[in-house]
């Protein structure tokens, strides 16, 4: 049985790099759709806003570095500290998912995904444990209830979105951890005060503001 693992990761280009790195990501798509044709990759995703690129994949049976999709970037990126030694992505964290995948039969794309979307958005570093918390909960109450392949990742009190269009909304093949009812009725209104908002962004935008898509497979 397949295993799938979900990955998404965080970098940000040096000064004045950002067409550079740019150019340099969209020149691996061949590389990265033969992984997808070889069955290493079911999809993969990458996402700029600024300086700051967001890159999203799933692999089969054991989880892919960022070098293995895009190569070696250092001269592009900026190196982050940690680790014995710097890195030029950094993993965010899956804090949220209506369904996990349970194998390759459950999570393959039924029909072809038209695009995927990214938004980000900002928390109040007070805030994070109580986010976390709340969505948690969701997660465990009602899994299946909404986006199947959505996922809410974290990284410092940074918050990336990925979803795909069309959604796919169906039961998810388990059961939750909770067997409590305890998510609250107004979402929107309990999650309001976690966020900073956007003062430069578009309308409708000033909390999940959405990035742009430069890869796809």
């Amino acid at each position: 049985m397949s295993t799938i693992h979900r990955s998404l990761y965080r970098a940000q280009c040096k000064a004045e790099q950002s067409t550079a790195a740019t150019a340099r990501f969209t020149a691996q798509s061949m590389a990265i759709q033969s992984l997808v044709t070889n069955g290493h990759v079911l999809t993969a995703a990458l996402f700029r806003w600024g300086n700051h690129f967001f890159a999203y994949w799933e692999s089969i049976d054991q989880p892919l570095s960022p070098a293995a999709l895009f190569g070696d970037m250092r001269d592009l990126l900026e190196s982050w500290p940690g680790e014995a030694k710097p890195r030029t992505f950094v993993p965010m964290i899956d804090i949220f998912h209506w369904q996990a995948p349970v194998d390759l039969a459950h999570w393959r794309r039924q029909a072809p995904v038209e695009r995927p979307v990214g938004r980000i958005t900002r928390l109040k570093p007070a805030m994070v444990s109580s986010y976390i918390f709340y969505h948690h909960q969701l997660q465990e109450e009602k899994p299946g209830s909404n986006d199947k392949y959505g996922l809410i990742a974290l990284h410092e009190n940074l918050l990336f979105f990925y979803q795909e269009a069309p959604t796919v909304v169906e039961p998810a093949p388990y059961r939750g951890r909770l067997t409590t009812q305890n998510t609250p009725d107004d979402w929107h209104g309990t999650m309001f005060p976690h966020f900073i908002l956007w003062e430069d962004a578009p309308p409708g935008q000033e909390i999940w503001r959405q990035v742009e898509v430069i890869l796809h497979q």
